[in-house]
């Protein structure tokens, strides 16, 4: 008896491991989906239609079935985008977008030269001569370097909120922040530069950039299944929209944000329209989560089948590292499923710790928690650091536990 179940766990082994997508596969796709043909899976050029159809002709080839008579569950969405030119000169040096400077999301357009007004430790004060004056060829640097009390720093960069209606507001970064698209368009131009980019003396600044906000963008989630034995859903989701471009030249390709999440659901839904599963499977691509979580929200007030015949839920977004293991939120709310995680991933000596979080509203989970959808929003842990700026590409995602994520999921899948 004992031969006979030894040799079972042999075969299904081989089984497993000779159906699974390896990684050079799944880097095929990432490579793909980060390339500039899909200008960074955002709205300019269609990028985000562009990642949709990918995905749809992925479900074609592995017979996944759509919910309805397609795979596209459309909305609307506001979104301000930069299709156009986006050029920065300071004096005579011309800046290089996304590595020198970011131009804020919410951006209008602007074109012309510009004179500049600084006001950093030594004269911060008089910045509120500006308010009185028109500045409407003007930019007004803020640089907080140097000011050492705290109280005096917010002071200065409170201005970012331009009450002098001047042309623009420039802040003086030690490193450029992450980049975080927009559903508005504010009345002036808002320009992040790096501090050893700014010139200590700013005779000129010259500015071309252009801009197209859509009100009411079409967009889609990308929605379909496999049938399993049971009337009842597994579901994976990952978000597959990024951010977009800024201008002609810059677009920022999310690697591990989060297409590395993506490529993992493909690889999935590979797998188990291969291998029949006990419940149906379902994979729900999301789009506008980086605006805010919009199109799992959108899918919740309008699911293409009941929420109630969801038997588990898992979100995966930036899940390209794990050296360091994984995070599971939501592992608070549902230990039975944590222990069932911790004990599959002990047996398979797969990743160094499974952390646990308690709910918290940072991915597309969340929606599906609060209708009491049982769910874990799972990311790894690594030194990986590159997020939202144009150095999370392929190149740079190391995918250290590829594998051993996909066989953690897989197996949780079935033991439900």
């Amino acid at each position: 008896m004992y031969r006979q179940k030894f040799l079972l766990f042999v075969l299904l082994a081989v089984s497993f491991s000779a159906k699974t997508q390896n990684v050079s596969q799944a880097r095929a796709w990432l490579d793909t989906l980060c390339s500039a043909n899909y200008h960074g899976r955002g709205y300019a050029y269609e990028g985000d239609k562009k990642a949709a159809d990918f995905l749809v002709r992925h479900f074609k080839k592995n017979n996944v079935k759509p919910f309805k008579s397609h795979y596209f569950q459309p909305f609307q969405i506001p979104v301000n985008t930069f299709e156009g030119k986006m050029n920065l000169m300071l004096n005579t040096e011309k800046l290089i977008g996304g590595k020198d400077f970011l131009v804020t999301a919410n951006s209008k357009e602007l074109f012309g030269k510009f004179k500049v007004k600084r006001f950093d430790k030594n004269n911060h004060k008089k910045i509120e001569e500006l308010k009185n004056r028109n500045n409407s060829k003007i930019f007004v640097v803020l640089d907080t370097s140097g000011i050492n009390n705290k109280q005096e720093a917010e002071k200065l960069m409170a201005y970012k909120k331009n009450p002098f209606s001047a042309a623009g507001i420039i802040e003086v970064c030690n490193k450029l922040p992450a980049y975080v698209p927009s559903s508005s368009v504010s009345d002036f131009v808002t320009i992040q530069i790096l501090r050893n980019k700014i010139p200590e003396k700013i005779k000129t600044l010259y500015l071309e950039i252009e801009n197209k906000f859509h009100s009411a963008y079409t967009t889609q989630n990308v929605a379909g299944y496999v049938e399993g034995e049971i009337d009842s859903f597994v579901v994976f989701t990952a978000h597959y929209d990024h951010l977009g471009r800024m201008g002609e030249q810059v677009y920022f390709a999310g690697a591990n944000d989060n297409a590395s999440g993506v490529v993992l659901l493909m690889d999935l839904a590979q797998y188990f329209s291969q291998n029949k599963p006990k419940y149906s499977v379902a994979f729900l691509f999301f789009s506008a989560e980086e605006l805010g979580i919009i199109g799992s929200s959108y899918y919740n007030q309008n699911p293409l089948f009941p929420l109630s015949k969801i038997k588990f839920l898992t979100n995966l977004d930036m899940v390209g590292s794990g050296e360091d293991g994984i995070k599971v939120v939501n592992a608070t709310a549902f230990k039975r499923e944590f222990e069932l995680l911790q004990n599959i991933n002990s047996q398979n000596n797969g990743f160094s710790q499974i952390g646990s979080r308690a709910p918290a509203a940072n991915s597309d989970h969340y929606f599906f928690y609060q209708n009491r959808v049982p769910c874990f929003f799972i990311y790894t842990l690594g030194k990986y650091a590159e997020y939202h700026n144009i150095n999370d590409k392929p190149a740079n995602l190391p995918f250290h536990k590829y594998n051993e994520l996909f066989h953690l999921l897989v197996h949780f899948t079935n033991q439900l």
